[in-house]
């Protein structure tokens, strides 16, 4: 069932369009997903589950050859344009992989403008 996303909810960090395979863990089962678009605190994941808003769910993510990140997303809103999520718990070494991975595509989108 989709659910519209809360109106309330106003993004912090602006979002960068990827595309990186990921896993969703819930209930001891694992979902295969595609990552739409990243933040500093979010993202937008595709997959052929919906889930309701408020669940925590577990995402592994393969950013790049070698860059890998763990981390507990709560899911904002289920829609048909994907499954938008906020960064519940990440730890330090992946913290630090991910915002690296941030900066790197960040870097290289302004290379591109400029």
């Amino acid at each position: 069932m989709a659910t519209a996303p809360d109106k309330t909810f106003q993004r912090k960090s602006p979002r960068f369009t990827v595309t990186p395979k990921s896993d969703i863990f819930f209930e001891d089962k694992m979902y295969k997903a595609l990552v739409q678009d990243l933040s500093d605190n979010g993202m937008l994941l595709l997959c052929s589950r919906d889930f309701e808003p408020g669940s925590i769910i577990g995402v592994h993510l393969n950013l790049a050859p070698g860059v890998t990140v763990d981390c507990e997303v709560e899911v904002r809103h289920c829609t048909d344009q994907g499954i938008g999520v906020k960064i519940d718990f990440m730890d330090d070494q992946n913290c630090k992989a991910y915002q690296g991975y941030l900066q790197e595509f960040f870097s290289q989108q302004l290379n591109k403008l400029g």
